[in-house]
């Protein structure tokens, strides 16, 4: 079963920018993939986007899914081109932390305890 999601009617507004509503569309999404159901991703609506929605919406899936997985059920649907950069970024970054998530915030807590 494929599952169409509306980016802009999910989040009820044009404007996809802040990590909530990539937690929005990341609960709808896995909601379908713990069942093997397959998502469309509708961005046709969307008139902004910026990364923090991007980590929370289709990065953090790289927690709980492989690539393989990923790519399998998920399918984005008129995802702005102006976009494709980012994304990538998103995906790239994703995968490393998810990789090694525990020696990221290692990392992290060193740097802030070091200020």
């Amino acid at each position: 079963m494929q599952n169409i999601i509306d980016v802009a009617k999910e989040i009820h507004t044009p404007s996809a920018l802040t990590q909530e509503q990539g937690d929005i569309i990341f609960n709808t999404i896995t909601s379908f993939f713990e069942k093997g159901e397959t998502v469309v991703l509708d961005f046709s609506n969307v008139e902004s986007m910026i990364s923090p929605f991007l980590n929370n919406a289709i990065g953090k899936l790289y927690e709980k899914y492989t690539t393989k997985d990923i790519k399998k059920l998920l399918e984005l649907k008129e995802f702005p081109p102006s976009k494709n950069g980012t994304l990538n970024l998103v995906i790239s970054n994703a995968k490393k932390y998810y990789s090694n998530k525990e020696r990221y915030e290692r990392a992290v807590k060193e740097v802030i305890d070091n200020e």
